[in-house]
């Protein structure tokens, strides 16, 4: 293990402890950055469709739907995903990894598994009670798709099914169908219907995002083959450069279904066809072996990924139009909160894995 850097000793000193450290926990925990492209984007998508579809917007529901989506993937599945990893010991590992290996929370000692479990049990009540009110006021079919969400974040790290650590059941069996549930839900609490137009389309968005996880998973891989038990990530499984064509083909497949879309149904799935098309590109660039060009590439495919889909929701239904500052903002947030002087970013790359965590 690497000796904690002093930067790592003087923030942790500083942040760990208290009610500032526990707020700052859980805001990390929450990791709004993936959020914004996996929930976030994908509600605004089903929700525009709906729109599209005749079906109007509804405010309150709108937020609800993007509550839950939310509260499943930013809270729900991630202290899942932080204690199992952390337990298999790839989140403890010391290589350096910018953007993966956790949400360092435990490594910097702001968080223990206890105030996880406390995350997993307040979000759980909070989806329960949400999805509770959409049944008794619109429909109980309904419920059946929180609960599909809930239970794919749920079964992504928790044994023994634990998709995330077999290979390509991360993408297809959580990924995947966690995306196209959370923006079918949208569009079904508007409407109180289904579509399977909405689901073809909603897969477009849902490659992008399962494109990014194998960028996510590249300088895990080490980790992830010593864990115990060893998390074999398709990045593990098919080693470096065929990784990174699996991303980009995963890609390239998102960027021909927004294009179909924007042929067959409406224009505006054309801008997301282009965008995502640029970050097929990136991804075939990408150096799956260097820190800084995976982390660059990981920036990008977010980045394009969130604008080719709040912009393609936003042509699609104007009247969403509040989704991309509020996104801004998001994205600004948690990058001054993980990087403020003198660097909590630095920090989190220096962090060692057990000695900094708190004792369980």
């Amino acid at each position: 293990m690497v000796e904690p850097s002093n930067i790592t000793i003087g923030i942790v000193s500083t942040m760990a402890g208290g009610w500032r450290g526990k707020a700052l926990g859980w805001f990390l925990e929450f990791r709004t950055i993936p959020v914004l492209l996996w929930s976030y984007t994908s509600v605004a998508l089903g929700t525009a469709l709906a729109v599209l579809d005749g079906g109007g917007l509804d405010p309150l529901w709108f937020l609800v739907a993007m509550a839950l989506a939310g509260l499943v993937q930013g809270w729900e599945t991630h202290a899942i995903n932080e204690i199992f990893d952390w337990r298999s010991g790839t989140d403890r590992d010391a290589s350096p990894r910018a953007l993966s290996g956790g949400s360092k929370v435990l490594n910097l000692g702001l968080l223990d598994e206890r105030d996880l479990w406390i995350i997993f049990a307040m979000s759980t009540a909070a989806v329960a009670g949400l999805a509770v009110a959409v049944g008794l006021l619109l429909a109980w079919w309904l419920v059946l798709l929180v609960a599909g969400g809930y239970t794919i974040g749920l079964l992504y790290t928790f044994p023994p099914i634990a998709t995330a650590y077999r290979p390509f059941a991360g993408e297809f069996l959580g990924g995947f169908p966690g995306v196209l549930l959370a923006g079918l839900g949208a569009y079904a609490i508007q409407t109180v219907h289904l579509s399977w137009a909405t689901v073809g389309i909603l897969t477009a968005h849902a490659f992008v995002c399962t494109s990014m996880l194998v960028v996510h998973h590249y300088l895990d891989a080490g980790a992830d083959a010593a864990a115990i038990p060893a998390k074999r990530t398709a990045v593990v499984s098919l080693g470096p450069l065929r990784a990174r064509t699996y991303a980009t083909l995963l890609a390239a497949s998102g960027a021909i279904a927004y294009t179909i879309a924007g042929l067959l149904v409406h224009p505006a799935f054309l801008v997301g066809g282009v965008l995502t098309g640029i970050a097929s590109f990136f991804h075939s660039r990408a150096d799956p072996t260097d820190l800084r060009s995976v982390t660059r590439t990981e920036l990008r495919v977010i980045q394009l990924g969130i604008t080719g889909g709040l912009v393609t929701a936003v042509l699609l239904a104007p009247v969403l139009w509040p989704v991309l500052p509020v996104a801004a903002i998001g994205y600004l947030a948690h990058l001054a909160v993980v990087a403020p002087p003198p660097g909590l970013a630095r920090a989190w790359r220096a962090a060692p894995g057990e000695g900094n965590a708190r004792a369980r």
